[in-house]
C-alpha cells in the first residue's frame, strides 16, 4: 500500500497510517524539521503548535471552549533533523486523527483487531504494543496508558499511535 502524500508542507488529517513509513501526509526519515514546521504554520485556527527544537507538539482549540487544550500529534526528530517519528493521540473533542492503520483501524478502535496485521508484542514498559510484521520488524506501536495484557483485558482501545522508522 503506498503512502497518499500530499503537498510536502501540507498535514492531511486522514492520511492512512502505513506502519515504518508515514502518516498524516508525512514519509518517515524524508522530511525534516523545516517541513513539517512549515506544514504547521498552514493549520487552521483550531489548532496550534508549539516547537521544543528535538520535537513539534500540535494541540487542538476545543470549537465550544477555547479552553480545552488537546494534543492532536507530536514529531520526533533524529539528530539530522530528520523525521524520525510521528504520534497521533485520541482527543476529548472532534479535532483528533481519522485516518487509520493500513486503511481499517484508528484511534478509538480496539488494539487486539491489529493483530489482523500481524504480532502484537506487548513493550516492556508495557503501556504500548508494537505491531511486528512478518519480517520481524516493526515501525508502528499504539498505547492507551494501561498496564494491562490483551489476555486480560481484549477491549482496550487505541488511545495513541506512534509510527516510527522500521526497526
Amino acid at each position: 500500500m503506498e503512502c497518499a502524500v500530499m503537498s510536502v508542507y501540507e498535514i492531511d488529517f486522514s492520511a492512512d497510517i502505513v506502519p515504518g513509513k508515514s502518516i498524516a501526509g508525512f514519509t518517515i526519515s524524508n522530511q525534516d524539521c523545516d517541513d513539517v514546521r512549515k506544514a504547521l504554520e498552514k493549520l487552521d485556527k483550531n489548532y496550534y503548535f508549539e516547537d521544543n527544537g528535538d520535537y513539534i507538539d500540535v494541540f487542538s482549540k476545543d470549537k465550544q471552549k477555547y479552553t480545552n487544550n488537546d494534543i492532536v500529534m507530536s514529531f520526533f526528530f533524529n539528530s539530522d533533523k530528520k523525521l524520525n517519528c510521528i504520534n497521533v493521540f485520541k482527543t476529548n473533542n472532534d479535532n483528533q486523527y481519522k485516518g487509520k492503520i493500513l486503511g481499517k483501524y484508528g484511534l478509538g478502535d480496539k488494539v487486539i483487531d491489529l493483530a489482523e496485521f500481524g504480532e502484537l508484542e506487548r513493550t516492556s514498559t508495557g503501556e504500548s504494543f508494537l505491531l511486528i510484521n512478518s519480517d520481524n520488524k516493526y515501525g508502528l506501536s499504539v498505547s492507551n496508558g494501561l498496564d494491562v495484557s490483551l489476555d486480560e483485558d481484549p477491549n482496550q482501545n487505541i488511545a495513541v499511535i506512534s509510527v516510527h522508522c522500521l526497526y
